[in-house]
Protein backbone atom coordinates (compact mmCIF):
# COMPACT_ATOMS: atom_id res chain seq x y z
CA UNK A 1 0.00 0.00 0.00
CA UNK A 2 1.31 3.42 -1.06
CA UNK A 3 1.37 6.45 1.30
CA UNK A 4 -0.42 9.57 0.42
CA UNK A 5 2.62 11.28 0.48
CA UNK A 6 3.59 9.50 -2.88
CA UNK A 7 0.68 11.20 -4.31
CA UNK A 8 0.25 14.58 -6.03
CA UNK A 9 -1.78 16.94 -3.28
CA UNK A 10 -4.19 18.61 -5.27
CA UNK A 11 -8.23 19.40 -5.50
CA UNK A 12 -10.33 17.20 -7.22
CA UNK A 13 -10.10 17.40 -11.02
CA UNK A 14 -8.17 20.58 -10.97
CA UNK A 15 -4.72 19.46 -12.71
CA UNK A 16 -4.32 18.32 -16.44
CA UNK A 17 -3.83 15.07 -16.07
CA UNK A 18 -4.62 12.04 -13.81
CA UNK A 19 -1.40 10.28 -12.19
CA UNK A 20 -3.05 6.69 -11.35
CA UNK A 21 -0.39 4.59 -10.19
CA UNK A 22 1.80 2.52 -12.46
CA UNK A 23 0.54 -0.92 -13.43
CA UNK A 24 1.89 -4.20 -13.41
CA UNK A 25 3.60 -4.81 -16.76
CA UNK A 26 2.27 -8.25 -16.66
CA UNK A 27 -0.88 -8.86 -18.55
CA UNK A 28 -3.30 -11.74 -17.26
CA UNK A 29 -2.86 -14.99 -19.11
CA UNK A 30 -6.81 -15.87 -19.75
CA UNK A 31 -9.99 -14.15 -19.06
CA UNK A 32 -11.90 -15.74 -16.18
CA UNK A 33 -14.45 -18.45 -16.86
CA UNK A 34 -17.86 -17.19 -17.27
CA UNK A 35 -20.73 -19.02 -16.44
CA UNK A 36 -23.07 -21.13 -18.15
CA UNK A 37 -26.30 -19.58 -16.38
CA UNK A 38 -24.78 -16.04 -17.88
CA UNK A 39 -24.21 -17.20 -21.32
CA UNK A 40 -27.72 -18.72 -21.36
CA UNK A 41 -29.42 -16.06 -20.37
CA UNK A 42 -27.46 -13.57 -22.93
CA UNK A 43 -28.23 -15.70 -25.44
CA UNK A 44 -32.12 -15.51 -24.42
CA UNK A 45 -31.83 -11.59 -24.14
CA UNK A 46 -30.87 -11.59 -27.57
CA UNK A 47 -33.42 -14.13 -29.12
CA UNK A 48 -36.50 -11.66 -27.16
CA UNK A 49 -34.84 -8.64 -28.66
CA UNK A 50 -35.31 -9.73 -32.09
CA UNK A 51 -38.48 -10.95 -31.87
CA UNK A 52 -39.62 -7.36 -30.73
CA UNK A 53 -37.79 -5.71 -33.52
CA UNK A 54 -40.91 -5.81 -36.21
CA UNK A 55 -43.30 -5.40 -32.78
CA UNK A 56 -42.79 -1.20 -32.88
CA UNK A 57 -41.93 0.81 -29.97
CA UNK A 58 -43.36 1.37 -26.21
CA UNK A 59 -44.72 5.17 -26.50
CA UNK A 60 -42.84 6.62 -23.40
CA UNK A 61 -39.04 6.87 -22.85
CA UNK A 62 -36.60 4.48 -20.45
CA UNK A 63 -35.28 4.70 -17.53
CA UNK A 64 -32.92 2.56 -15.71
CA UNK A 65 -31.83 3.29 -12.11
CA UNK A 66 -30.54 0.79 -9.35
CA UNK A 67 -29.52 1.08 -5.61
CA UNK A 68 -26.20 -1.20 -6.02
CA UNK A 69 -24.87 1.86 -7.53
CA UNK A 70 -25.29 3.53 -4.25
CA UNK A 71 -22.61 1.09 -2.65
CA UNK A 72 -19.53 2.76 -4.38
CA UNK A 73 -18.37 5.15 -1.98
CA UNK A 74 -15.40 6.14 -0.20
CA UNK A 75 -14.73 3.77 3.07
CA UNK A 76 -14.28 7.92 5.24
CA UNK A 77 -17.86 8.45 4.20
CA UNK A 78 -17.42 12.47 3.68
CA UNK A 79 -19.38 13.39 0.16
CA UNK A 80 -17.72 17.37 0.94
CA UNK A 81 -14.04 15.45 0.25
CA UNK A 82 -15.32 13.26 -2.63
CA UNK A 83 -17.99 15.26 -4.78
CA UNK A 84 -18.47 11.90 -7.01
CA UNK A 85 -21.24 10.16 -4.11
CA UNK A 86 -24.01 8.15 -4.04
CA UNK A 87 -26.78 11.27 -3.64
CA UNK A 88 -25.91 12.41 -6.91
CA UNK A 89 -28.22 9.31 -8.54
CA UNK A 90 -30.50 9.13 -5.52
CA UNK A 91 -31.48 13.02 -6.01
CA UNK A 92 -32.44 12.93 -9.72
CA UNK A 93 -34.30 9.91 -8.87
CA UNK A 94 -36.44 11.66 -6.33
CA UNK A 95 -36.73 14.42 -8.50
CA UNK A 96 -38.38 12.60 -11.23
CA UNK A 97 -40.87 10.94 -8.71
CA UNK A 98 -41.96 14.05 -7.04
CA UNK A 99 -42.45 15.66 -10.55
CA UNK A 100 -44.42 12.93 -11.71
CA UNK A 101 -42.27 12.42 -15.32
CA UNK A 102 -41.09 8.37 -13.64
CA UNK A 103 -44.79 7.53 -13.62
CA UNK A 104 -44.69 8.37 -17.87
CA UNK A 105 -41.71 5.99 -17.97
CA UNK A 106 -40.83 2.33 -18.58
CA UNK A 107 -38.82 1.63 -15.88
CA UNK A 108 -36.04 -1.13 -17.07
CA UNK A 109 -34.49 -3.38 -14.61
CA UNK A 110 -30.46 -3.28 -14.34
CA UNK A 111 -28.24 -6.16 -14.24
CA UNK A 112 -24.26 -5.87 -13.51
CA UNK A 113 -22.13 -6.05 -17.03
CA UNK A 114 -20.17 -9.31 -17.68
CA UNK A 115 -16.57 -9.53 -17.75
CA UNK A 116 -16.60 -10.47 -21.44
CA UNK A 117 -19.01 -7.29 -21.98
CA UNK A 118 -16.26 -4.80 -20.39
CA UNK A 119 -13.43 -6.28 -22.52
CA UNK A 120 -14.97 -5.11 -25.66
CA UNK A 121 -13.23 -1.78 -24.33
CA UNK A 122 -11.25 -2.34 -21.68
CA UNK A 123 -7.74 -4.63 -21.32
CA UNK A 124 -7.76 -8.35 -19.39
CA UNK A 125 -6.19 -6.88 -16.52
CA UNK A 126 -8.00 -3.81 -16.22
CA UNK A 127 -11.43 -5.50 -16.21
CA UNK A 128 -10.29 -8.18 -13.58
CA UNK A 129 -8.69 -5.62 -11.29
CA UNK A 130 -11.72 -3.36 -11.16
CA UNK A 131 -14.44 -5.99 -12.11
CA UNK A 132 -14.01 -8.36 -9.08
CA UNK A 133 -14.70 -8.35 -5.79
CA UNK A 134 -12.15 -9.82 -3.13
CA UNK A 135 -14.57 -12.68 -2.71
CA UNK A 136 -14.44 -13.35 -6.58
CA UNK A 137 -11.02 -13.26 -6.52
CA UNK A 138 -10.50 -16.07 -4.57
CA UNK A 139 -11.91 -18.02 -6.75
CA UNK A 140 -9.87 -16.90 -9.91
CA UNK A 141 -6.82 -19.14 -11.01
CA UNK A 142 -4.44 -17.94 -8.83
CA UNK A 143 -1.61 -17.76 -11.77
CA UNK A 144 -3.55 -15.34 -13.23
CA UNK A 145 -3.64 -12.87 -10.55
CA UNK A 146 -0.09 -12.70 -10.31
CA UNK A 147 -0.21 -11.82 -6.77
CA UNK A 148 -2.20 -9.40 -4.58
CA UNK A 149 -4.05 -6.94 -6.73
CA UNK A 150 -4.78 -4.71 -4.66
CA UNK A 151 -1.39 -4.27 -2.46
CA UNK A 152 0.00 -2.96 -6.18
CA UNK A 153 -2.72 -0.43 -7.41
CA UNK A 154 -4.46 1.35 -4.49
CA UNK A 155 -2.89 4.41 -2.40
CA UNK A 156 -4.23 5.84 1.32
CA UNK A 157 -5.92 9.30 0.39
CA UNK A 158 -5.66 12.40 2.95
CA UNK A 159 -9.56 11.12 4.44
CA UNK A 160 -8.83 7.68 5.31
CA UNK A 161 -9.94 5.86 2.33
CA UNK A 162 -8.50 4.39 -0.76
CA UNK A 163 -8.28 5.44 -4.09
CA UNK A 164 -7.01 4.86 -7.66
CA UNK A 165 -5.57 8.20 -7.45
CA UNK A 166 -6.76 11.20 -5.15
CA UNK A 167 -10.03 11.45 -7.22
CA UNK A 168 -11.24 8.13 -7.89
CA UNK A 169 -11.98 6.27 -4.45
CA UNK A 170 -12.42 2.59 -4.16
CA UNK A 171 -14.25 0.58 -2.26
CA UNK A 172 -12.46 -2.91 -1.99
CA UNK A 173 -15.80 -4.62 -0.83
CA UNK A 174 -18.52 -2.41 -3.04
CA UNK A 175 -17.27 -0.10 -5.91
CA UNK A 176 -16.57 -3.37 -8.40
CA UNK A 177 -20.49 -4.80 -8.26
CA UNK A 178 -21.64 -1.08 -8.46
CA UNK A 179 -19.34 0.23 -11.59
CA UNK A 180 -20.54 -3.19 -13.54
CA UNK A 181 -23.80 -2.72 -12.41
CA UNK A 182 -23.51 1.37 -14.12
CA UNK A 183 -22.60 -0.35 -17.12
CA UNK A 184 -25.19 -3.36 -17.66
CA UNK A 185 -27.75 -0.53 -16.98
CA UNK A 186 -26.86 1.23 -19.80
CA UNK A 187 -26.35 -1.11 -21.90
CA UNK A 188 -29.81 -3.25 -20.88
CA UNK A 189 -31.52 0.38 -22.12
CA UNK A 190 -29.70 1.33 -25.34
CA UNK A 191 -30.43 -2.20 -26.23
CA UNK A 192 -34.09 -1.79 -25.48
CA UNK A 193 -34.07 1.68 -27.93
CA UNK A 194 -32.01 0.19 -30.39
CA UNK A 195 -34.07 -2.81 -30.67
CA UNK A 196 -37.46 -0.85 -30.97
CA UNK A 197 -38.63 -2.16 -27.91
CA UNK A 198 -38.72 1.74 -26.41
CA UNK A 199 -38.25 4.88 -27.93
CA UNK A 200 -35.38 6.39 -26.22
CA UNK A 201 -34.18 6.81 -22.52
CA UNK A 202 -32.11 8.21 -19.77
CA UNK A 203 -29.43 5.75 -17.73
CA UNK A 204 -29.15 7.67 -14.43
CA UNK A 205 -25.74 5.48 -13.61
CA UNK A 206 -22.76 6.21 -11.50
CA UNK A 207 -19.45 6.36 -11.09
CA UNK A 208 -19.08 7.86 -14.72
CA UNK A 209 -17.16 6.43 -17.57
CA UNK A 210 -16.06 8.57 -20.23
CA UNK A 211 -12.45 9.19 -18.59
CA UNK A 212 -11.68 5.41 -18.41
CA UNK A 213 -9.08 4.62 -21.09
CA UNK A 214 -8.23 1.02 -21.93
CA UNK A 215 -6.29 0.43 -18.84
CA UNK A 216 -6.71 3.39 -16.69
CA UNK A 217 -9.08 4.36 -14.59
CA UNK A 218 -9.46 8.44 -13.74
CA UNK A 219 -11.57 11.30 -13.30
CA UNK A 220 -13.76 9.12 -10.95
CA UNK A 221 -14.05 6.97 -13.65
CA UNK A 222 -13.13 2.94 -13.99
CA UNK A 223 -15.19 1.24 -17.02
CA UNK A 224 -16.34 3.66 -19.98
CA UNK A 225 -20.06 2.66 -20.17
CA UNK A 226 -20.88 4.65 -23.26
CA UNK A 227 -18.11 3.15 -25.20
CA UNK A 228 -18.96 -0.43 -24.18
CA UNK A 229 -22.49 0.25 -24.95
CA UNK A 230 -21.94 1.72 -28.20
CA UNK A 231 -19.09 -1.48 -29.38
CA UNK A 232 -22.04 -4.09 -28.24
CA UNK A 233 -24.52 -2.86 -30.13
CA UNK A 234 -22.49 -3.07 -33.00
CA UNK A 235 -21.51 -6.42 -32.29
CA UNK A 236 -24.84 -7.92 -30.51
CA UNK A 237 -27.69 -5.75 -32.76
CA UNK A 238 -25.78 -5.35 -35.86
CA UNK A 239 -26.10 -1.71 -35.30
CA UNK A 240 -24.68 0.26 -38.03
CA UNK A 241 -23.66 3.76 -37.35
CA UNK A 242 -23.42 5.20 -33.81
CA UNK A 243 -23.07 8.89 -32.78
CA UNK A 244 -22.16 9.56 -29.41
CA UNK A 245 -22.57 13.61 -28.10
CA UNK A 246 -20.49 14.05 -24.67
CA UNK A 247 -21.57 17.61 -23.42
CA UNK A 248 -19.56 17.06 -20.07
CA UNK A 249 -17.68 20.17 -19.56
CA UNK A 250 -14.73 17.81 -19.72
CA UNK A 251 -13.50 15.67 -22.27
CA UNK A 252 -14.49 12.06 -22.96
CA UNK A 253 -10.27 10.78 -23.15
CA UNK A 254 -11.61 7.30 -23.04
CA UNK A 255 -14.36 7.36 -26.00
CA UNK A 256 -12.18 9.28 -27.95
CA UNK A 257 -9.66 6.70 -27.11
CA UNK A 258 -11.99 3.64 -28.44
CA UNK A 259 -12.95 5.23 -31.41
CA UNK A 260 -10.47 7.21 -32.77
CA UNK A 261 -9.62 5.20 -35.85
CA UNK A 262 -13.33 3.84 -36.03
CA UNK A 263 -15.10 5.75 -38.91
CA UNK A 264 -18.77 3.71 -37.63
CA UNK A 265 -18.62 5.68 -34.46
CA UNK A 266 -18.91 9.57 -34.64
CA UNK A 267 -17.71 10.98 -31.63
CA UNK A 268 -18.81 14.69 -30.64
CA UNK A 269 -17.46 15.86 -27.57
CA UNK A 270 -18.25 20.03 -26.35
CA UNK A 271 -15.56 20.94 -23.38
CA UNK A 272 -13.98 23.09 -21.86
CA UNK A 273 -10.31 23.11 -22.96
CA UNK A 274 -8.40 26.97 -22.43
CA UNK A 275 -5.19 24.81 -25.01
CA UNK A 276 -5.15 21.85 -22.53
CA UNK A 277 -5.24 23.59 -19.23
CA UNK A 278 -8.56 21.99 -18.19
CA UNK A 279 -8.74 18.58 -16.87
CA UNK A 280 -8.28 15.97 -18.56
CA UNK A 281 -5.71 17.91 -21.04
CA UNK A 282 -6.69 16.79 -24.31
CA UNK A 283 -9.51 16.91 -27.13
CA UNK A 284 -7.78 19.54 -29.25
CA UNK A 285 -9.90 20.67 -32.21
CA UNK A 286 -7.11 19.15 -34.45
CA UNK A 287 -7.69 15.28 -32.80
CA UNK A 288 -9.95 14.69 -35.70
CA UNK A 289 -9.27 10.56 -35.50
CA UNK A 290 -6.81 8.60 -37.10
CA UNK A 291 -6.72 5.79 -39.93
CA UNK A 292 -10.15 5.08 -41.36
CA UNK A 293 -11.64 6.97 -38.74
CA UNK A 294 -10.56 10.27 -39.65
CA UNK A 295 -12.86 12.91 -39.53
CA UNK A 296 -15.08 10.74 -36.87
CA UNK A 297 -13.66 12.59 -34.17
CA UNK A 298 -14.96 16.10 -33.24
CA UNK A 299 -14.25 18.43 -30.26
CA UNK A 300 -15.57 21.63 -29.88
CA UNK A 301 -12.68 22.91 -27.45
CA UNK A 302 -14.04 25.63 -26.08
CA UNK A 303 -11.16 27.77 -24.80
CA UNK A 304 -10.56 32.02 -23.20
CA UNK A 305 -11.03 30.45 -19.81
CA UNK A 306 -14.35 31.83 -17.88
CA UNK A 307 -14.28 35.57 -18.51
CA UNK A 308 -16.79 35.96 -19.99
CA UNK A 309 -18.62 31.96 -19.34
CA UNK A 310 -19.47 29.77 -21.92
CA UNK A 311 -23.65 29.85 -21.88
CA UNK A 312 -26.50 28.92 -23.78
CA UNK A 313 -25.95 31.01 -26.42
CA UNK A 314 -22.79 29.33 -27.08
CA UNK A 315 -23.83 26.21 -26.55
CA UNK A 316 -26.85 26.36 -28.95
CA UNK A 317 -24.65 28.41 -31.58
CA UNK A 318 -22.40 25.72 -31.71
CA UNK A 319 -25.23 22.70 -31.99
CA UNK A 320 -26.39 24.68 -34.89
CA UNK A 321 -23.29 25.40 -36.47
CA UNK A 322 -21.30 21.98 -36.26
CA UNK A 323 -23.14 19.79 -34.21
CA UNK A 324 -26.30 19.41 -36.09
CA UNK A 325 -24.90 19.67 -39.06
CA UNK A 326 -22.29 17.10 -39.28
CA UNK A 327 -24.90 14.40 -37.23
CA UNK A 328 -26.99 14.80 -39.71
CA UNK A 329 -24.63 14.05 -42.71
CA UNK A 330 -23.35 11.08 -40.87
CA UNK A 331 -27.11 9.81 -40.11
CA UNK A 332 -26.58 7.58 -37.26
CA UNK A 333 -28.76 4.66 -36.59
CA UNK A 334 -28.37 5.34 -32.55
CA UNK A 335 -27.60 8.17 -30.78
CA UNK A 336 -26.02 7.96 -27.43
CA UNK A 337 -25.14 11.40 -25.07
CA UNK A 338 -22.36 11.42 -22.51
CA UNK A 339 -24.86 13.68 -20.61
CA UNK A 340 -22.76 15.51 -17.82
CA UNK A 341 -24.15 18.14 -16.52
CA UNK A 342 -21.18 19.69 -14.96
CA UNK A 343 -21.53 22.96 -17.36
CA UNK A 344 -24.56 23.92 -16.03
CA UNK A 345 -24.49 26.95 -13.90
CA UNK A 346 -23.69 26.07 -9.95
CA UNK A 347 -20.19 24.15 -10.43
CA UNK A 348 -17.57 26.26 -9.98
CA UNK A 349 -14.07 25.36 -11.41
CA UNK A 350 -12.36 23.41 -11.30
CA UNK A 351 -15.39 21.17 -11.30
CA UNK A 352 -16.89 23.33 -14.32
CA UNK A 353 -17.17 27.37 -13.93
CA UNK A 354 -19.73 27.96 -17.04
CA UNK A 355 -23.17 29.08 -17.26
CA UNK A 356 -25.34 26.85 -19.03
CA UNK A 357 -28.59 26.82 -17.80
CA UNK A 358 -30.58 23.16 -17.08
CA UNK A 359 -33.40 23.82 -19.37
CA UNK A 360 -31.01 24.32 -22.38
CA UNK A 361 -30.35 20.78 -22.10
CA UNK A 362 -33.78 19.50 -22.52
CA UNK A 363 -33.59 22.10 -25.95
CA UNK A 364 -30.53 20.31 -26.98
CA UNK A 365 -32.26 16.95 -26.35
CA UNK A 366 -34.66 17.81 -28.67
CA UNK A 367 -32.65 18.74 -31.31
CA UNK A 368 -31.05 15.09 -30.94
CA UNK A 369 -34.12 13.51 -31.26
CA UNK A 370 -34.46 14.05 -35.03
CA UNK A 371 -31.48 11.85 -35.78
CA UNK A 372 -31.74 8.09 -36.13
CA UNK A 373 -35.78 8.12 -35.70
CA UNK A 374 -35.70 9.76 -32.36
CA UNK A 375 -33.50 6.68 -30.83
CA UNK A 376 -31.54 8.77 -28.42
CA UNK A 377 -29.87 7.55 -25.27
CA UNK A 378 -28.68 9.60 -22.52
CA UNK A 379 -25.79 8.45 -19.46
CA UNK A 380 -25.63 10.58 -16.87
CA UNK A 381 -21.33 11.48 -16.39
CA UNK A 382 -20.57 14.31 -14.50
CA UNK A 383 -22.17 17.03 -12.42
CA UNK A 384 -21.96 17.70 -9.15
CA UNK A 385 -24.04 20.50 -8.01
CA UNK A 386 -27.12 18.81 -7.08
CA UNK A 387 -29.58 20.97 -7.86
CA UNK A 388 -28.21 21.59 -11.29
CA UNK A 389 -28.38 17.74 -12.27
CA UNK A 390 -31.81 17.60 -10.80
CA UNK A 391 -33.21 20.54 -12.91
CA UNK A 392 -30.93 19.54 -16.12
CA UNK A 393 -31.91 15.63 -15.80
CA UNK A 394 -35.59 16.63 -15.17
CA UNK A 395 -35.30 19.07 -18.51
CA UNK A 396 -33.82 16.22 -20.15
CA UNK A 397 -36.26 13.69 -19.49
CA UNK A 398 -39.06 16.23 -20.48
CA UNK A 399 -37.57 16.33 -23.70
CA UNK A 400 -37.43 12.59 -23.95
CA UNK A 401 -41.16 12.23 -23.01
CA UNK A 402 -42.17 15.54 -25.90
CA UNK A 403 -43.90 17.20 -22.64
CA UNK A 404 -43.87 21.18 -24.00
CA UNK A 405 -40.35 22.90 -22.44
CA UNK A 406 -39.63 25.78 -20.93
CA UNK A 407 -38.95 28.17 -23.72
CA UNK A 408 -35.42 29.52 -23.72
CA UNK A 409 -35.44 33.66 -22.41
CA UNK A 410 -35.47 35.92 -25.59
CA UNK A 411 -32.23 37.51 -23.99
CA UNK A 412 -30.69 34.80 -24.85
CA UNK A 413 -31.97 34.64 -28.59
CA UNK A 414 -31.23 38.32 -29.15
CA UNK A 415 -27.69 37.58 -27.63
CA UNK A 416 -24.50 37.16 -29.81
CA UNK A 417 -22.04 34.10 -28.69
CA UNK A 418 -19.10 35.89 -27.14
CA UNK A 419 -15.79 36.20 -28.92
CA UNK A 420 -13.90 33.17 -27.48
CA UNK A 421 -16.39 30.76 -28.61
CA UNK A 422 -16.66 32.53 -31.75
CA UNK A 423 -12.92 31.85 -31.99
CA UNK A 424 -12.97 28.16 -30.94
CA UNK A 425 -16.06 27.87 -33.49
CA UNK A 426 -14.43 29.41 -36.24
CA UNK A 427 -10.95 27.00 -35.76
CA UNK A 428 -13.65 23.91 -35.70
CA UNK A 429 -15.10 24.75 -38.57
CA UNK A 430 -11.65 25.51 -40.79
CA UNK A 431 -10.17 22.13 -39.29
CA UNK A 432 -13.72 19.95 -39.81
CA UNK A 433 -14.82 21.14 -43.35
CA UNK A 434 -11.83 19.22 -45.03
CA UNK A 435 -14.07 16.01 -43.91
CA UNK A 436 -17.53 18.09 -43.41
CA UNK A 437 -18.49 20.06 -46.13
CA UNK A 438 -21.95 20.75 -44.42
CA UNK A 439 -20.08 23.52 -41.97
CA UNK A 440 -18.48 25.32 -44.16
CA UNK A 441 -21.63 27.21 -44.58
CA UNK A 442 -21.79 28.62 -41.25
CA UNK A 443 -18.23 29.85 -41.40
CA UNK A 444 -19.61 33.72 -42.00
CA UNK A 445 -22.48 33.96 -39.68
CA UNK A 446 -20.44 32.61 -36.57
CA UNK A 447 -21.11 36.10 -34.66
CA UNK A 448 -25.01 36.13 -35.30
CA UNK A 449 -27.55 35.68 -33.02
CA UNK A 450 -29.73 32.94 -33.14
CA UNK A 451 -32.76 35.21 -33.99
CA UNK A 452 -30.06 36.71 -36.66
CA UNK A 453 -29.59 33.22 -37.52
CA UNK A 454 -33.10 32.20 -38.10
CA UNK A 455 -33.93 35.35 -39.87
CA UNK A 456 -30.65 34.99 -42.23
CA UNK A 457 -31.49 31.06 -42.85
CA UNK A 458 -35.54 31.61 -43.38
CA UNK A 459 -34.26 34.34 -46.18
CA UNK A 460 -32.12 32.39 -47.59
CA UNK A 461 -34.56 29.62 -47.72
CA UNK A 462 -36.90 32.01 -49.18
CA UNK A 463 -34.28 32.78 -52.03
CA UNK A 464 -34.00 29.29 -52.96
CA UNK A 465 -37.71 29.18 -53.27
CA UNK A 466 -38.02 32.31 -55.36
CA UNK A 467 -35.07 31.02 -57.21
CA UNK A 468 -36.84 27.50 -57.64
CA UNK A 469 -40.03 28.97 -59.07
CA UNK A 470 -38.25 31.53 -61.22
CA UNK A 471 -36.31 28.24 -62.81
CA UNK A 472 -39.86 26.37 -63.08
CA UNK A 473 -41.31 29.45 -64.45
CA UNK A 474 -38.44 30.12 -67.37
CA UNK A 475 -38.90 26.19 -68.02
CA UNK A 476 -42.86 26.92 -68.45
CA UNK A 477 -41.92 30.09 -70.47
CA UNK A 478 -39.63 28.32 -72.99
CA UNK A 479 -41.68 25.13 -73.37
CA UNK A 480 -44.59 28.00 -74.21
CA UNK A 481 -42.38 29.76 -76.42
CA UNK A 482 -41.75 25.82 -78.22
CA UNK A 483 -45.32 25.48 -78.76
CA UNK A 484 -45.99 28.55 -80.37
CA UNK A 485 -43.10 28.29 -82.80
CA UNK A 486 -43.52 24.27 -83.69
CA UNK A 487 -45.49 23.73 -87.06
CA UNK A 488 -48.89 22.57 -86.40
Amino acid sequence: MRTVGKLPRHRPLSRTQSSPLPQSPQALQQLVMQQQHQQFLEKQKQQQLQAVLADGYVSGPGVVYDTFMLKHQCMCGNTHVHPEHAGRIQSIWSRLQETGLLSKCERIRGRKATLDEIQTVHSEYHTLLYGTSPLNRQKLDSKKLLGPISQKMYAMLPCGGIGVDSDTVWNEMHSSSAVRMAVGCLVELAFKVAAGELKNGFAIIRPPGHHAEESTAMGFCFFNSVAITAKLLQQKLNVGKVLIVDWDIHHGNGTQQAFYNDPSVLYISLHRYDNGNFFPGSGAPEEVGGGPGVGYNVNVAWTGGVDPPIGDVEYLTAFRTVVMPIAHEFSPDVVLVSAGFDAVEGHLSPLGGYSVTARCFGHLTRQLMTLAGGRVVLALEGGHDLTAICDASEACVSALLSVELQPLDEAVLQQKPNINAVATLEKVIEIQSKHWSCVQRFAAGLGRSLREAQAGETEEAETVSAMALLSVGAEQAQAAAAREHSPR
